[in-house]
């Protein structure tokens, strides 16, 4: 495998990482932050959703600590409540603020704009091969890794 190759590929892909979303001065907010406010206003793309804070993980395909360390956050911001169900008392749910909810709607105009003007920049149809593309290289990627972890302590990490 050619070194550079993967050099590249590891470049492009923290490159554009780092780019990630910005948003307007004085909004402390991030993408990360975003989601999960999202998420939480039944609006993010996840099915079967509710505002158990428990179902975040799964929908946003990030760890527990994380999904927590961003909770607390926002909660410290006063964008959300978190509150012990009353039929379930082993569930917490999430709701937005009114502060939070303002944020939110701020938040996402920035962000459709921002998103809106890369697609008519890239074109959909170049949008379109590129999500097709990113899904298939998780796809292997997630593959790879699982392969990789049956593996692990047998010193045989040739994969086919």
């Amino acid at each position: 495998m050619d070194n550079e190759l993967r050099d590249r590929l590891i470049h492009a892909m923290f490159r554009f990482k780092k780019v990630g979303m910005i948003f307007p001065p004085g909004l402390e907010l991030h993408m990360g932050e975003l989601y999960v406010m999202r998420s939480i206003n039944g609006k993010c793309p996840c099915p079967e959703h509710n505002n158990a804070v428990s179902d975040l993980p799964k929908h946003m395909m990030i760890s527990k600590p994380a999904i927590s360390q961003l909770l607390n956050g926002l909660e410290k911001k006063g964008y959300i409540n978190r509150e012990i169900n009353k039929s379930d008392r082993r569930k917490i749910s999430a709701t937005l603020t009114p502060k939070g909810e303002e944020i939110l709607g701020v938040a996402k105009d920035y962000a459709d704009k921002m998103l809106d003007t890369v697609i008519a920049r890239f074109g959909e149809e170049n949008i379109l091969q590129l999500l097709a593309l990113f899904n298939r290289l998780t796809d292997i990627s997630e593959k790879v890794r699982q392969e990789m972890l049956n593996n692990d302590g047998k010193g045989d990490y040739t994969l086919d």
